[in-house]
């Protein structure tokens, strides 16, 4: 995606860009680039003199964009809404199977292990107070940092998913049993998965990587249908 000469210097052009996208996107041209950024999908920096610089994740970002319009018809509207909860740290259910593929946009967190307490009103949309509740109840952990409290990046789809539940009334001390289950579960992935980790080498590493995926999606489906099973019990009409 990131051409040689862009490579190298750390950043690309305009046209740079458009010639690593266009395998994946014969249609690309400049002008469509520029409308994006006109657009507000996309916002490069600028040299002193004026000119666009790339980063490797504004070429993804535009990928990105390129590829919702193309394979889901989505208007750019609903597009741009999207990439709001993209870069809140919020990843939308349908572009899950984009972000998590290796060449994929990089959230805007990624680079960093905390968010300052003091931000996650303006960079996440979530209240300090709200996410200062959830840390009581152990859903979240607040660290002391060099420049005061900070949420973990770890925990920002945490509290989306916590802040979003509230419209059912679900208030936090509802989720502790969540976080409860989830420590149970991971000591018992790490019982299954431990033996494999005594050689640490790349192959374990991408072997452990894929069995936790694997013990993920199959702990996730007897989740799912245990709780169907559950709730059949109370609303028998219309499970």
């Amino acid at each position: 995606m990131t051409s040689n000469v862009g490579r190298s210097r750390g950043y690309m052009t305009i046209g740079e860009l458009v010639e690593g996208l266009q395998p994946a996107h014969p249609d690309l041209s400049i002008s469509k680039v520029r409308f994006l950024e006109d657009e507000g999908l996309v916002t490069p920096e600028r040299t002193a003199g004026g000119y666009r610089k790339f980063s490797a994740s504004d070429a993804a970002r535009v990928d990105l964009v390129l590829r919702l319009q193309k394979e889901h018809f989505l208007p750019l509207a609903v597009i741009r809404e999207k990439l709001k909860d993209l870069d809140k740290g919020r990843v939308p259910e349908e572009l899950r199977p984009m972000v998590t593929r290796p060449e994929a946009v990089a959230l805007p967190f990624e680079d960093v292990a905390t968010v300052p307490l003091d931000q996650v009103q303006s960079t996440l949309g979530l209240p300090a107070s709200f996410v200062r509740e959830l840390a009581e109840f152990g859903l979240v952990r607040i660290d002391d940092g060099e420049h005061g409290e900070e949420l973990r990046r770890a925990d920002i789809q945490v509290a989306h998913a916590c802040w979003d539940l509230r419209k059912f009334g679900v208030e936090a001390r509802h989720l502790r049993t969540y976080s409860n289950s989830a420590e149970r579960e991971a000591a018992l992935f790490s019982q299954i998965l431990m033996p494999t980790m005594r050689h640490r080498t790349p192959e374990t590493r991408q072997k452990l990587v894929e069995s936790v995926g694997e013990l993920s999606k199959l702990t996730d489906e007897l989740k799912r249908n245990l709780l169907k099973r559950a709730l059949a019990d109370t609303f028998e009409d219309v499970m």
